[in-house]
């Protein structure tokens, strides 16, 4: 079956006399199922599981299509146009393929990518900064990722990693302190204001994600994975677990997680 055909699928899918759910989208209304596919895909991805990857890879593919039809009945462009403009965005961005520029490796393939992307912001918009535009519609993790990456791009880096590293244990010093400012105000009975609270623990995040950028990981993967890790050794806790866990001491719940960890190998 060709892309053709899909789209023929879900074009009749959206006639007056095709299905009553279909009918009714739009695109503000199938903005959360697409960032729900998005992150299927990536469960997936993660599981390693080749078929079901294939199945969800076809539900965002689905979400896709379906605004492509939305915004061809409203005469907007349909999934040709959105095919053409990333083919030919894909030949623009990869001169050293389909141009004569010559690139050493990956590195410095990302490297023209921003700058390409860079130069055409500046062309839409001579004010913008070029952290403008990195999307905000995204999880903050991978936000904070792009925006170091930016900053880097346009050479925003620390000189050494032994900075990177003194820059985070200063940042978690401050945001002890600051929780510390916050225990002695509450002690004496004053109100509690937890802006800057809040600013210091972003400060650490933000210093995290760059040492995962130094190393070259995805901060977002890496804490989804973690995650994932918890839930198995803590589904195993409740599994081997005489009682319900609320019911144990702290000393009781530390010593079942550290035999949930020697069970379950991640």
């Amino acid at each position: 079956m060709s892309i053709k055909e899909f789209v023929t699928t879900i074009s009749r899918l959206r006639e007056p006399d095709g299905c009553p759910w279909d009918r009714e989208q739009t695109h503000e209304t199938l903005a959360r199922f697409l960032l729900e596919e998005t992150y299927e895909v990536l469960e997936v991805i993660h599981s390693g599981e080749k078929q079901k990857l294939r199945e969800e890879l076809g539900d965002l593919l689905l979400q896709i299509v379906l605004h492509a039809q939305i915004a061809r009945e409203a005469g907007d462009f349909d999934f040709e146009d959105v095919a053409a403009g990333i083919n030919a965005k894909m030949i623009e961005r990869h001169p050293h393929v389909f141009g004569d520029v010559k690139v050493a490796d990956a590195s410095e393939v990302v490297h023209l990518w921003e700058q390409r992307k860079s130069a055409k912001a500046k062309e839409q918009n001579k004010d913008a900064s070029v952290l403008d535009s990195v999307s905000k519609a995204q999880p903050a993790l991978m936000h904070a990722l792009k925006i170091s990456e930016k900053a880097v791009s346009e050479g925003f880096e620390w000189k050494k990693e032994e900075d990177l590293w003194d820059k985070l244990l200063s940042e978690v010093d401050e945001l002890r302190h600051e929780i510390e400012v916050l225990k002695e105000k509450s002690k004496a009975g004053q109100a509690l204001d937890k802006t800057d609270l809040e600013l210091e623990l972003g400060d650490v995040l933000f210093c995290v994600v760059n040492v995962a950028r130094w190393h070259k990981l995805n901060p977002e993967e890496a804490l989804i994975k973690t995650i994932e890790k918890f839930k198995k050794r803590f589904s195993c806790m409740e599994k081997i677990s005489k009682k319900p866990l609320k019911e144990l001491s702290k000393d009781d719940l530390y010593e079942l997680w550290i035999e949930a960890k020697s069970q379950v190998k991640v």
